[in-house]
């Protein structure tokens, strides 16, 4: 009996390439790895961030007398500061390759008014906050009418500090769909501890004063 073995010599390895739909910049951004992923949920959750694109800023150097360029993988606007963001595992980072050239592009982008982060999966993938994120940004796209906002956040503002479990039975009894609170949670205008798991006896803890309502009807 011959046993033929299998060739891996044409195999490409395997990559974790999508597209991930931002409501917050209102298009899709390619990625090139799940732990990019993760991190546009933190983006698109983060009321700090005004705005981000990927990949970021290309900048380039001179190494070993060539001249090279490197594109980050993230440019973020926040209210007071400007980031460009590398997202990289713990292994690549440890690296002495790596450490130098992030060292030298730190210096650079500092230059042109940009403040240089590497972040990895230890602050990327932090839990239960990243999962509870993810289910957040599920309501994100959902629609509701300007009364059915104002009747929740009332209803929450009113009754706070309360578990999610008794602000529900009252939506309830008036009609309003459970999904507007969890889009109100995930625009940070209803709030929970997201450093605990979300379950129906998460508390909210604290609830805007005034609302924008027009960011509601965005993405």
């Amino acid at each position: 009996m011959v046993i033929s073995r299998l060739t891996t010599k044409n195999r490409r390895p395997k990559q974790n390439i999508g597209n991930f739909s931002s409501c917050k910049m209102e298009t899709s951004f390619r990625y090139n790895s799940l732990l990019q992923k993760d991190f546009m949920y933190w983006l698109e959750f983060d009321t700090d961030v005004l705005s981000y694109n990927m990949p970021g800023i290309v900048v380039n150097y001179q190494s070993n007398g060539k001249e090279k360029s490197h594109t980050p993988d993230f440019q973020v606007v926040r209210y007071q500061k400007k980031q460009i963001i590398e997202v990289k595992s713990q292994k690549t980072v440890k690296s002495e390759k790596y450490d130098r050239l992030y060292q030298m592009l730190s210096g650079l982008y500092d230059e042109t008014g940009w403040t240089f982060v590497v972040l990895t999966e230890a602050e990327i993938r932090r839990e239960p906050i990243l999962s509870n994120i993810k289910l957040l940004y599920g309501y994100a796209r959902e629609s509701f009418s300007i009364d059915e906002y104002r009747d929740c956040w009332e209803i929450a503002r009113s009754n706070a500090p309360a578990s999610l479990l008794d602000i529900f039975q009252i939506l309830d009894q008036q009609r309003i769909r459970r999904n507007v609170l969890f889009k109100l949670l995930f625009h940070n205008l209803v709030e929970l501890d997201i450093q605990q798991p979300i379950t129906a006896n998460s508390s909210i803890v604290s609830v805007a004063a005034k609302i924008d309502w027009r960011i509601l009807f965005n993405g």
